[in-house]
């Protein structure tokens, strides 16, 4: 790869990759945006261009960052939010929340399992 050819960064932010800012604060793990947008009328099983992530996605694959990530999680099952839906390259809410390996992460796939997610 020549110098020209540098590969380009996903940087998270609003409007990057369309991420909305629903997708934005499930990934940053802020419970106070993500109520504010789901009490504007955010759709919680809007996809991102980038890789077709809804937002219990992004929660799911940010879990080992921390935040209060059940409590969004529960927040995102009251508005609607169908965790079984799959990204583009097929992954699943649960399946990247075991895949973070962490006890936050171990938390919410507890969660979604308790919600009647299958593995």
């Amino acid at each position: 790869m020549s110098a020209d050819e540098k590969p380009t960064l996903f940087r998270p932010a609003i409007g990057n990759g369309g991420m909305t800012p629903l997708h934005f604060s499930t990934y940053c793990g802020d419970m106070n945006e993500l109520c504010r947008s789901l009490d504007a009328g955010a759709d919680p099983n809007a996809r991102d261009s980038y890789r077709g992530y809804t937002a219990v996605h992004w929660l799911a694959d940010m879990a080992a960052t921390g935040g209060p990530r059940v409590q969004m999680l529960r927040r995102l099952a009251e508005a609607g939010a169908d965790f079984n839906l799959k990204a583009n390259a097929g992954e699943t809410a649960l399946g990247l929340a075991l895949e973070a390996g962490t006890a936050g992460s171990e938390q919410l796939a507890e969660e979604l399992k308790m919600l009647g997610v299958e593995e």
